[in-house]
């Protein structure tokens, strides 16, 4: 009964580093729940830039398995629905190199505070605090001025009220684990997951110290 427990654990577990380690394949599939225009500008010392875009979460398919929702926090490049991306590589946010040095901590407090993100004015203002948090470089996060700005389009009926508003109240605590997919061609994109509680993590742990002990005795048998 443990073996048979550990045994697919110890390879969960094995996948799920794998996964972080190497390439991965990404096809994103259209918004998640609707997008809003929004007018953009990166100013110094942001790397100058100024655009016209959609503003929403993405329904992503990760190696032809696995559904998640991804926002984009690259603002420099591109990418297409219903293309297969093979650039891709699964790091943590703190490996990531953010503009704003606040950022992987920061995005990790929006994704803690639980909002809901059901429908398009609610998934622009998710995606437009994003990318607020990605390159703001000023000590207060506001959509409408500093290094970041944000505005117009149709994202300006809500989406960017409704921005600032889960801006100016991040929580202190940050219970996700944040994870980034990077690519040197296409928009990076970043995702959370919860961090397992502790009794989980322990579980695991416990598990994993199991099963080292029963392949050392094993590797002790004689032929």
């Amino acid at each position: 009964m443990v073996g048979t427990f550990i045994k697919p654990l110890f390879a969960a577990c094995l996948a799920l580093g794998a996964a972080q380690a190497q390439a991965s394949v990404v096809e994103f599939q259209g918004f998640a729940n609707g997008s809003q225009t929004v007018n953009y500008s990166l100013t110094a010392p942001n790397a100058p830039v100024s655009g016209f875009t959609s503003a929403g979460g993405f329904n992503v398919l990760l190696d032809s398995s696995t559904h998640l929702i991804t926002y984009c926090i690259d603002l420099y490049q591109h990418i297409s629905f219903n293309t297969a991306y093979t650039s891709y590589t699964q790091v943590n946010g703190s490996a990531h190199l953010f503009a704003n040095s606040r950022a992987s901590n920061d995005i990790g407090r929006l994704f803690s505070a639980g909002h809901e993100v059901n429908d398009a004015t609610e998934q622009a203002a998710f995606q437009i605090a994003i990318w607020e948090l990605a390159y703001e470089k000023d000590d207060i996060y506001n959509v409408g001025t500093g290094s970041a700005e944000f505005f117009g389009g149709t994202a300006a009926n809500g989406a960017l009220a409704l921005a600032n508003d889960w801006l100016n109240t991040l929580g202190k605590s940050n219970t996700m684990n944040v994870q980034v997919l990077e690519s040197g061609r296409q928009q990076d994109q970043v995702f959370a997951n919860a961090v397992p509680e502790p009794s989980s993590a322990a579980l695991i742990a416990a598990a994993m110290m199991s099963l080292c002990f029963v392949q050392r005795r094993r590797s002790r048998k004689p032929d």
